[in-house]
């Protein structure tokens, strides 16, 4: 478990084929604790999203443009 005890930030998880996704689910399979953000309409879809990678990613909704 090369990412134990690393928590790893995460944007773009929208659908089960995207990178980001594909990201998370590697991280987490090697020990990091994934955070997810989603912006708007896609806050949503992030939320799902992740809920089938696991149920301990906390997801957050963040503009860049907006600090």
């Amino acid at each position: 478990m090369i990412l134990k005890d690393k928590k790893i930030l995460i944007t773009g998880i929208l659908t089960d084929k995207s990178i980001a996704y594909a990201s998370a689910q590697v991280a987490i399979e090697n020990g990091a604790q994934v955070v997810a953000t989603g912006f708007g309409k896609g806050l949503r879809i992030t939320e799902r999203a992740v809920k089938r990678l696991s149920d301990d990613i906390q997801v957050y909704e963040m503009d860049i443009q907006n600090p």
